[in-house]
């Protein structure tokens, strides 16, 4: 039998439903330590979870309702699900520059000229999504097929994945590897005319290894490609060779991003038990490299402070950098002498990324759990040509509740 570690933990490797929109599923973090002391009565779970996204100054607002269950009809099965509804609505940049750095054919320029804001386009939208998986136990050896389904106007996402882990070394070391593939179509909407397919999948290698009683090392390595429409087919670009008139919804050319892409992470994290404390700490690193050129690192650090018998307190920091990819543009001078690729998409471009919060777990009784959480978000240029108004700045809360039985 092997050592037996007293605090918190990963769960085991699934493959998560995507979501095309950034932090919309910014999930409360839950503690492995009060999951078993509640499994101590009952393998089995139902829960419920409400998260709102809300960026600064009327822009997007997403809210999310998530109904989950994992039951364990028998020792050596387990099945899993989610289902999720996204409500979304709010203004997105366009991919335009600023009017006031624009010519107009008017003279005078028309109102609304002068704004030193780059133009939004109001977006609103539904996601329904959900996902199906089962694990299966044999010895020290997991298997987890699971199935995932999205839908929203625009958008259709279908994925399976298949996930596998064995205990090795007393139990001490756990090997994960994991394949993932989505099929999707992208429906026409914005610059897109006819539907589109685009494909991806994921292959992941890790390991986690109990170096000591207190401490547990993971290290993960993941290959994605994604291929067929792989633009966002709201986003523009400005050519200044293109006669402007209306500041408020600029003339702009579709963008154009290589129709393949490969993706390469890293991903190292420590968590240590801080028994004076009677709490525990995770440090992560993550490396991201992909062939549009974005070099990207972050690095996370959380606190699992236990206070009494039945309340873990997590305060967290995470940082996140990026370059700009390869073919990232503000503008363009001349549409006819435009290079292959391009887009004016701020998220490609040279950014950093904070994000600081807290999130709090609460055994109410041994069957009902509680999970709140708040996080700060906040996103700022870095190349000194794109407008930090296209930047946004978010707040998250998060509140759910769990039955165990």
């Amino acid at each position: 039998m092997g050592n037996q570690v007293l605090f918190f933990c990963k769960g085991r490797v699934t493959t998560s439903l995507k979501s095309r929109w950034p932090l919309t599923s910014i999930s409360t973090l839950v503690t492995c330590y009060l999951s078993q002391c509640l499994r101590a009565h009952g393998e089995n779970q139902i829960g419920y979870r409400f998260e709102q996204y809300q960026e600064d100054n009327g822009r997007m607002g997403i809210e999310t309702d998530s109904f989950l269950f994992d039951l364990q009809p028998k020792s050596w099965l387990t099945l899993s699900g989610e289902g999720v509804y996204d409500a979304i609505s709010g203004f997105t940049p366009t991919g335009s520059p600023p009017p006031n750095t624009i010519t107009f054919v008017e003279t005078p320029p028309p109102p609304g000229a002068s704004s030193s804001s780059v133009p939004l386009s109001h977006m609103e939208d539904e996601r329904y999504a959900g996902s199906l998986g089962a694990t299966l136990s044999y010895k020290n050896n997991r298997f987890t097929p699971q199935f995932s389904y999205s839908r929203e106007h625009d958008y259709l996402s279908r994925g399976a994945s298949l996930n596998y882990s064995a205990d090795f070394n007393d139990k001490n070391t756990t090997l994960n590897l994991g394949w993932s593939h989505d099929w999707d179509k992208v429906l026409p909407h914005g610059f897109l005319f006819e539907e589109a397919a685009k494909n991806s999948y994921e292959i992941l290698a890790g390991v986690n290894q109990l170096l000591n009683p207190r401490a547990v090392l993971t290290a993960n390595f993941t290959y994605g490609h994604a291929s067929g429409y792989l633009n966002d087919q709201y986003r523009g670009v400005l050519f200044d060779n293109e006669p402007q008139g209306d500041p408020t919804t600029p003339a702009l050319e579709p963008e154009n991003r290589p129709s393949s892409k490969d993706r390469y992470i890293g991903y190292l994290s420590l968590t240590q038990a801080v028994t004076p404390f009677n709490a525990s700490a995770e440090l992560s690193y993550r490396f991201s490299h992909d062939t549009a050129g974005v070099n990207a690192h972050t690095v996370q650090v959380a606190w699992y402070q236990k206070l009494g018998k039945h309340v873990v307190i997590s305060p967290m920091f995470r940082y996140y950098y990026q370059n700009a990819a390869d073919y990232y543009v503000v503008r363009l001078p001349d549409f006819n002498t435009r290079p292959t690729y391009y887009s004016a998409d701020y998220r490609l471009s040279n950014l950093e990324t904070f994000a600081a919060g807290v999130s709090l777990n609460w055994k109410i009784q041994d069957w009902l759990s509680l999970d709140l959480a708040y996080q700060r978000y906040v996103m700022k240029g870095l190349d000194g040509i794109t407008s930090p108004t296209a930047y946004p700045s978010a707040n998250v809360f998060t509140i759910g509740a769990r039955i165990w039985f």
